[in-house]
């Protein structure tokens, strides 16, 4: 999934948020109830075990799910913003950038992101490397998600709209034995799990206090940073993220200032073949035919419900 989509994520200090915003994002709202709450089972007594349990769930599902799917991608940070037409085949993903800041690309533009693409569908090695960046990270991820119910202190929050809210906040007794695991010690929030479905539906996070990598010489993530995530039942029973919201400052390599302020909208699944190639995908991205609009989507960039 665009995971995560995410989530190109950049350098250190990003990144290290980056995998904690997406590692917290493998969730699900289930927009299709399969019966009344009172015909559930009662939820257990201990709520990180009601955790565990939704987490395990949640990963089994990510395992089984080899569907492929197009969607447009709509992306706002500080550099401006894009919007993609974005195609998962069976090599990858693959997308066509439809706008820039609102616009659609000029001549010179729209010539370099056919090369780009080009390049992905004709070279190998592009795409191996691709892959190995891809399959870092997202071991890096599972790591991070695993690690949620041990890292956190869970409390039932309240009921709303047959979900379970609960609340979270670092576990005191936890040892991170990552760097990346350290920003677990700082962050408290809450999450909304949905009872009928089994998933997490929404997960918000601020940070508490400052969070620093090598005593403040490699990073500092600032006290008050955020995270929203939120993840739909898109079509035929997947589940993907629809929305996430970020707001962090903090420096790296002691002085270069981080500012992440990025919002993403996923939206217009549309279900492709399982067996469709990365090139076949590009002839479907380039072909008139079958092209996106390049025509901005306000559902893109609306705010989460």
């Amino acid at each position: 999934m665009y995971l995560l989509r995410t989530m190109n994520f950049h350098k250190l200090l990003w990144r290290v948020a980056s995998f904690l915003f997406v590692a917290s994002c493998a969730f699900a709202l289930q927009q299709n109830r399969t019966g009344p709450a009172e015909a559930l089972p009662p939820l257990p007594s201990n709520p990180n075990d009601y955790i565990r349990q939704v987490l395990q769930h949640e990963l089994d599902a990510q395992k089984n799910d080899h569907t492929h799917w197009r969607y447009r991608f709509h992306k706002e940070d500080e550099k401006g913003s894009q919007d993609r037409d974005v195609i998962d085949a069976k090599e990858g993903q693959i997308a066509r950038t439809l706008l820039i800041n609102g616009q659609p690309l000029n001549a010179e533009q729209r010539a370099n992101d056919d090369a780009r693409m080009k390049k992905l569908v004709e070279d190998p090695g592009e795409r191996a490397k691709r892959a190995k960046r891809e399959k870092d990270d997202e071991d890096k991820l599972m790591m991070m998600f695993k690690a949620i119910p041990d890292a956190f202190n869970f409390k039932y929050d309240g009921e709303e709209n047959g979900q379970v809210r609960l609340a979270f906040s670092p576990n005191p007794h936890y040892d991170a034995p990552t760097r990346e695991l350290q920003v677990f010690k700082s962050l408290a929030g809450k999450m909304w799990t949905d009872r009928a479905a089994g998933r997490m539906a929404r997960m918000e996070g601020t940070l508490f206090e400052d969070v620093t990598f090598g005593w403040g010489l490699l990073g500092r993530l600032n006290k008050g940073g955020t995270f929203t995530v939120v993840q739909n039942n898109v079509g035929q029973g997947h589940w993907d993220v629809v929305s996430l919201d970020v707001a962090m400052t903090g420096h790296a390599v002691v002085f270069k200032s981080i500012n992440v302020k990025q919002k993403q909208r996923v939206t217009d699944f549309q279900r492709v073949s399982d067996s469709l190639t990365i090139a076949q995908a590009y002839k479907l991205l380039v072909n008139p035919e079958s092209a996106v609009s390049a025509v901005s989507t306000p559902n893109a960039i609306q705010p989460p419900k």
